[in-house]
């Protein structure tokens, strides 16, 4: 045999034909069977496997003709069928002929590319089978990170230091099993650590893998463990598994990370790590905060690096005994001990763990005996014994954690911890506290800081490492090396967009101010306002002078803003009980009714809850609830009563403002989803869709879906965007060429999973519609918790860039299309962005359209007459899902899908 065969054996003899042949079946991804002592290669084709016995290709050709021309080989249709008796000339040919297109066939749909590895890349996994759509419509666009070329020029650094690689370092992977098996990570170290001598001293062990810079003797090392507590024997085997570069294991850079913390001496706390040093105490409020740091390593666009960010905790002075001595002289003692720390997660310092509080134990206290080590004994001599410390309070209840466990088998399982009271710190603030606007504000002098602070905080932090000898060393000692100040990189800022009011008037807001434009809103006719003819107010007899002044404000507010209002009719309760607001709604609320205006005396839940399941489900109609003491007031009744009046146009159909939006026929959607529901209604979760039904995007559509599982990802996704696909209709005798869909809600590790299944749901709604039907869809997942930080530049230091910055390099994922858009402004504190991951685009959006797109949605959030954080249809969906999952816990009237009314 020669060795310049051709590809396709043209022009070659019968026996290359054959040689070939081989040589393509095992390009064919031939596996070999472990069944028999002669490789045999199985090999795919489209219809059924064909299997060869390379053993008979010591037998000369016409044995392996032989062999070929007795085994029934089915084809495809554009295979002619092999026919016994032919030649073997014949045979060859057509052999020839199916090896050669086969590739072809195989190849109908592409493999990602490398630099669509991850989320993108995995989106071709979606086939034109698994969703009853066109493959048009499935065949995964190819999306590669981006970057705008709007706006002016800004020099930005943010919260991320360089993590310097000293080259020719590795990384060796081990997995270490023992036997019997260990479920304590910490004992499984301590075990670990008896074999420093073979293994090292520089090593990293999250519990399961082993990380060393060197590799062992062997693939599989054998270590013998005793037991610290029993002195039995525990077998350790130690597998090689694999070498990576370090940039390879993003994991393994955390795994240290954690290490440096510990040797710093930083107190970890949930998922973070805190400084016990630098305490600060709020005394007036029996507080003190905990300052701490939020770190993780990763690979961005401009390399290898830390993300650190400031964290604070606050913790109370008092314990958990302590408030329940101050809530005993309460009538319903136990209720509200429950209400006020069920929920809330408690610290305790003896061992500086976290533990939230599901229930109290009120049969059990401290004298209470259980199983340690096969002896009972009690709390009171467990804490005495292991701990030093001395119970007082013997009558105590016992706090209830359910702590999710594995059973050694992997199956989850709870275990139940008992905490006692007068040991356990509350560790978060209860819904008292942060309703004290006295106490948040004395918070935020400690807890809000300005960039210049926060890069000082960055700094320490930095120095702390490089000047502690055991942390610089535990970096070293794997070739990294942490530089010692922020990154520095250009981003760009966006003009500010002009407000569109009625009677065609715009303002356009200054540079130095971009993001409000409060101060003219109450000054312009509204863009659309319907009037207010049949309206009532619902107030009880206390309130009946700030109810009647509330009603003469808002005619002349109204008037200035070019809404015509007229007298409402007067209902004054003879209590404010909530049956009997109850009754009044449903006595009086008719078809041509425009308004219901509730005005209560105090916030009860319960009651507002009740007002809405009326005004929402049972008698459609919008609503306005207002606390008297909100308009009691008078020297801010007239800005109160404006604002009021701005929400009120809304939830009846109008709109206030707008903004110049270039796209025609696009439908603009926002999807949110609100866990925490109690009842049986809402015990899974509640999905929320909103959808713009005109050009100016003043008008949406709502819907929502009762999901049965406490899950993020929506399943009644089909649902929501076929009844805004035919409201769309209904509203513009069309259907929508484009449609934009920003999905709030999502972590990292959910993107991925977003991609293939979300969109999958979209994709498959358009065959529904109409068999023809596919307009372009872009899919925006939205990250608002983030740790990323960005400053401006200035001549005094740092600070706050302005609204409409823009980051789309350096610190952006290089295998995700994503960007940081920072759209509001702060008065205090630093200003966090809002990350954006451009999940699909099958019409690829210049990234310089979809920032500009998104900057402009996060100015149309009518309840607030600036920008706001994300775009308003997430904004209108978070609304939406809070109301319906906190309140009424059930759908809405679909009367009221076209409006505003969850404002």
């Amino acid at each position: 045999m020669g060795d310049n065969q051709d590809s396709e054996g043209k022009g070659k003899g019968r026996g290359n034909v054959i040689l070939q042949m081989i040589k393509n079946k095992e390009k064919a991804d031939a596996e070999s069977s472990a069944a028999t002592s002669t490789p045999v290669v199985q090999h795919e084709t489209r219809n059924m496997p064909q299997t060869i016995n390379f053993s008979t290709m010591g037998r000369g050709r016409a044995s392996l003709l032989d062999m070929v021309k007795t085994k029934t080989l089915e084809s495809s249709s554009t295979k002619p069928q092999i026919i016994p008796g032919q030649g073997r000339g014949s045979i060859l040919s057509q052999i020839k002929h199916s090896l050669s297109a086969q590739p072809f066939e195989r190849s109908n749909i592409p493999a990602p590319s490398d630099d669509t590895a991850g989320v993108l890349g995995k989106l071709s996994d979606m086939t034109l089978d698994s969703c009853n759509t066109s493959s048009a419509s499935f065949q995964k666009p190819k999306l590669i990170p981006q970057q705008g070329t709007g706006g002016k020029p800004v020099q930005l650094s943010a919260n991320y230091i360089n993590l310097k690689l000293d080259a020719g370092k590795g990384l060796f992977n081990y997995e270490v099993k023992f036997n019997p098996d260990i479920d304590s990570r910490p004992l499984r170290r301590k075990l670990l650590n008896q074999h420093l001598q073979a293994l090292g001293r520089t090593r990293v062990f999250d519990g399961v893998m082993l990380y060393l810079p060197q590799k062992l003797q062997q693939d599989i090392t054998i270590f013998k463990s005793t037991h610290p507590l029993d002195g039995t024997s525990i077998i350790l085997t130690v597998i090689y598994k694999k070498e990576q570069s370090m940039t390879e294991n993003i994991p393994f850079f955390n795994v240290l990370l954690g290490r440096v913390m510990r040797a710093l001496s930083l107190v970890r706390i949930g998922q973070h790590n805190f400084n016990p040093k630098g305490i600060r105490s709020v005394p007036q409020h029996k507080l003190e905060v905990w300052p701490g740091y939020v770190t993780a390593i990763s690979e961005y666009e401009g390399g290898l690096m830390l993300c650190i960010d400031a964290k604070h905790r606050v913790m109370r002075t008092e314990t958990v005994r302590d408030i329940m001595i101050n809530l005993g002289n309460k009538p319903n003692f136990r209720d509200a001990v429950m209400k006020e720390i069920v929920g809330l997660s408690v610290f305790t310092r003896y061992n500086n763990r976290t533990y939230r509080v599901d229930d109290i134990a009120w049969d059990k206290d401290p004298s209470y005996s259980f199983d340690k080590g096969g002896q009972q004994i009690t709390l009171f001599d467990y804490y005495k014994q292991h701990w030093n410390l001395k119970i007082r309070d013997p009558k105590q209840p016992l706090l209830v954690h359910r702590a999710k466990m594995k059973s050694p088998t992997g199956e989850p399982q709870e275990q139940l911890i008992l905490l006692i009271p007068e040991l356990c710190y509350i560790a978060s603030l209860t819904d008292s506290i942060r309703s004290d606007f006295k106490v948040m504000k004395d918070l935020d002098v400690l807890t809000k800081m300005t960039p210049n602070a926060r890069r000082d905080v960055f700094k320490h932090f930095v120095q702390e490492v490089q000047n502690n000898d055991i942390p610089r060393e535990i970096l070293a000692e794997w070739g990294l090396r942490l530089e010692s100040n922020l990154i520095d990189f250009t981003g760009r800022v966006l003009e500010p967009e002009e407000i569109i009011f009625g009677q065609n008037r715009k303002f356009r807001p200054p540079n130095h101010k971009p993001a409000d434009w409060g101060s003219v809103v109450c000054k312009n006719s509204m863009l659309r306002s319907p009037n207010l003819n049949q309206w009532f107010v619902l107030f009880s007899q206390r309130d009946t002078r700030c109810s009647q002044e509330f009603v003469d404000m808002f005619k002349k507010v109204s008037k200035a803003m070019g809404m015509v209002v007229r007298d409402p009719q007067i209902i004054c309760l003879r209590d404010d009980r909530t049956e009997t607001y109850l009754q009044e709604l449903r006595r009086n609320i008719q078809r041509n009714i425009n308004l219901m205006v509730i005005i209560f005396p105090t916030n009860r839940t319960d009651r507002y809850s009740a007002v809405k399941r009326v005004c929402c489900v049972e008698m459609p109609i919008p609503s306005q609830v207002i606390m008297s003491r909100t308009i009691s007031r008078g020297d801010k009744l007239k800005s109160i009563t404006e604002k009021i009046a701005l929400q009120i146009n809304c939830k009846i159909g109008g709109a206030l403002w707008a903004l110049a939006i270039p796209m025609d026929n696009c439908m603009i959607c926002g999807i949110d989803v609100y866990h925490g529901g109690t009842s049986q209604s809402t015990r899974g979760s509640v999905a929320g869709f909103v959808a713009s039904l005109d050009k100016l995007l003043t008008t949406w559509h709502s819907k929502i879906c009762l999901q049965s599982r406490h899950q993020e990802l929506v399943d009644m996704l089909q649902i929501c965007l076929i009844s805004a696909l035919k409201a769309y209709y209904k509203h513009n005798k069309r259907y929508p060429d484009r449609i934009i869909v920003y999905r709030d809600g999502v972590g990292d590790g959910q993107i991925d999973t977003v991609a293939k299944y979300e969109v999958k749901q979209l994709l498959a709604t358009f065959k529904n519609i109409e068999p023809t039907y596919q307009p372009t869809l872009t899919v925006i997942a939205i990250h608002k918790r983030i740790n990323t930080r960005l400053f401006a530049k200035c001549n005094s230091g740092l600070e706050n860039p302005l609204p409409g910055t823009i980051v789309d390099t350096c610190i952006t994922r290089p295998s995700i299309y994503d960007f940081f858009l920072v759209s509001q402004n702060v008065r205090m504190g630093t200003v966090s962005p809002t990350r954006y991951i451009v999940v699909y685009d099958n019409k690829n959006m210049k990234a310089e359209h979809i920032q500009r797109l998104t900057y402009k949605l996060c100015h149309l959030y009518y309840n607030w007459p600036g920008t706001v954080k994300v775009p308003a249809p997430c904004q209108y969906a978070h609304k939406l899902v809070s109301l319906v999952g906190q309140n009424i816990q059930i759908e809405p009237h679909e009367t009221l899908s076209d409006t505003l009314f969850y404002l």
